[in-house]
């Protein structure tokens, strides 16, 4: 799968392992972006074909994020290349994510 490109000035360095992230997030590393006053968190190519999601805080926007996940999973088709490397992704893992 494909990650979108983000400039390295916007990016913002996250603690994925810290407790309070959830498993998913920790698995994954959406990447987290400052876009003027918002956070914004990205898997995928770009922002419509991937699982995109912003908030006020990192935190606010991973969460956004998660839920947007969720709902990609349950609603997802075969021809969805994000959907179907997460799915993957999150087999492979051997660790129970649902």
């Amino acid at each position: 799968m494909e990650q979108m490109r983000i400039p390295e000035e916007m990016l913002v360095h996250f603690n994925y392992e810290a407790k309070d992230v959830p498993q998913t997030v920790r698995e994954l590393r959406p990447i987290i972006f400052q876009d003027g006053n918002d956070f914004c968190c990205v898997l995928g190519p770009d922002m419509k074909k991937g699982i995109f999601a912003c908030g006020l805080s990192p935190q606010e926007a991973l969460k956004n994020w998660q839920r947007n996940l969720d709902e990609r999973i349950k609603n997802h088709s075969d021809n969805d290349e994000v959907a179907n490397y997460v799915v993957d992704a999150l087999k492979a893992s051997n660790k129970k994510i649902w």
